[in-house]
């Protein structure tokens, strides 16, 4: 692959970011609750993943941001409610944390962002309805459930949507943003 060149390819992905504060209230409760337990990888890359693009070519990216930019995000309330393990069926891969929100902004913004991108033809929605999560750790190895810790986690704020690259290495996801839509 030639650097900046037409084959270029990135992996990518549009998600709302974490406060701070919710960052690091989060990573407590991982530290707390999963770090240690065999098999589990945390995943410290905090973000509500609004749209997953894949593979795109770089010279993509434009339109995907003109798209974006149509988008009006507004702030989202968003409570963190329990811990859950994904897939529902079978053997698991991933703990997620669960998000609510009783004004449905954040379930809005999703449906816009999925919208805009799907109108590039870039990007195709999902068929299963779109559960607001938190991914905090992923099994090595298909895993099974275990006892997990109750979250108190105060509510929090999404304010910005950011379009990501995401490069996989052997530690995890390195993301990068292109490009940043605040809340108006």
């Amino acid at each position: 692959m030639n650097a900046g060149g037409d084959d270029d390819r990135l992996r990518l992905f549009v998600a709302g970011d974490l406060p701070v504060e919710t960052r690091r209230a989060v990573e407590a409760w991982q530290h707390h609750a999963l770090e240690g337990r065999e098999g589990l990888r945390l995943n410290h890359a905090l973000h509500i993943t609004l749209a997953f693009l894949g593979t795109v070519a770089a010279a993509r990216v434009p339109d995907l941001t003109e798209a974006l930019a149509q988008v009006r995000v507004r702030p989202c309330e968003v409570a963190v409610a329990e811990p859950v393990f994904l897939p529902m069926r079978g053997a698991k891969r991933v703990v997620v944390l669960r998000l609510t929100e009783p004004a449905g902004e954040l379930a809005r913004l999703q449906a816009d962002v999925a919208s805009a991108l799907a109108a590039t033809g870039l990007f195709a929605p999902e068929r299963r309805p779109w559960l607001p999560h938190l991914t905090v750790a992923r099994f090595r190895r298909l895993g099974q459930p275990f006892s997990l810790q109750n979250v108190n986690i105060p509510q929090f704020c999404v304010v910005r949507v950011v379009l990501y690259s995401s490069l996989l290495e052997r530690v995890g996801a390195v993301h990068t943003p292109l490009a940043v839509f605040p809340a108006s």
